[in-house]
């Protein structure tokens, strides 16, 4: 039987990422549903999902459209992955995550092996992505300012700064989230799909497409809204729009806390 995604074959290591790629994702809005269905798009095929919102029109424009209203987020995109494959991996929790509370996140966490965050509250990304530092590579994606900009920041265990040391250097940050514009959601997602990617492939055929997004130096890409879109400029694969923060200098050194104090990129 084919995949959807054969067609993409000849461009990366898809047999890898759909044998080995476990990951774990909290919350299923806009960023993150569009994420999912990028990721098993190029291959994945187990998701873990942590997602305890429901679907109605307060939050129409997280992309779940009319058909969706009403439903759990998780019971929705359960539907839709089998809808696309039956032979995808899908168990979901609707379990409030937060800051005194990680059960839910911490029993799949050993069964992972990547983890995104895709939620409004970051005090409990930052949390949670400290929780997964030492054991998985970690991606964060928020779009903030009402959709005027984004941010997708990564981490590696041992090689890079924890997320919640590397998020918090985003600019405008603790603005708060919104409707948001699509030019700057499918931004976003773009870019911490390619960071994703990289992070799968490493060492593996096609990685070279997505090196610039995994330097452990520069951890952290700020997404501006650009008129026309998210336009490819060209140059190392960078789209226009996009700006790779230079984390860690030189030297190595760049921020640093008791949870990822020694890091060497």
């Amino acid at each position: 039987m084919e995949d959807w995604f054969d067609p993409v074959r000849d461009l990366f290591d898809v047999d890898h990422i759909q044998d080995t790629v476990r990951l774990l994702v909290v919350g299923a809005g806009r960023v993150g549903w569009a994420f999912i269905l990028m990721a098993v798009s190029h291959g994945l095929r187990w998701i873990r999902l942590i997602e305890p919102d429901w679907v109605s029109r307060r939050n129409y424009a997280s992309g779940f459209g009319e058909v969706g209203t009403g439903l759990e987020k998780t019971t929705f995109v359960g539907n839709e992955l089998m809808r696309q494959s039956p032979r995808i991996s899908f168990e979901a929790s609707t379990t409030p995550l937060t800051v005194n509370d990680t059960t839910a996140f911490q029993s799949w966490l050993p069964l992972s092996t990547h983890v995104a965050l895709f939620i409004d509250s970051f005090e409990v990304a930052a949390h949670l992505a400290t929780l997964a530092y030492a054991e998985r590579p970690c991606i964060y994606a928020a779009v903030l300012e009402q959709g005027r900009t984004g941010e997708a920041a990564w981490s590696v265990p041992g090689q890079t700064p924890c997320l919640n040391c590397t998020a918090r250097l985003a600019e405008k940050r603790g603005a708060q989230g919104g409707q948001t514009a699509l030019v700057d959601v499918v931004s976003t997602v773009s870019v911490a799909f390619r960071q994703f990617m990289g992070l799968c492939l490493v060492d593996r055929r096609g990685f070279d497409h997505f090196r610039p997004f995994v330097d452990p130096r520069s951890c952290l890409a700020l997404v501006v809204n650009r008129p026309g879109g998210f336009v490819e400029t060209g140059k190392s694969d960078v789209p226009a729009g996009v700006r790779l923060v230079q984390v860690v200098d030189g030297h190595g050194r760049g921020p640093s806390c008791p949870t990822c104090r020694g890091y060497r990129p």
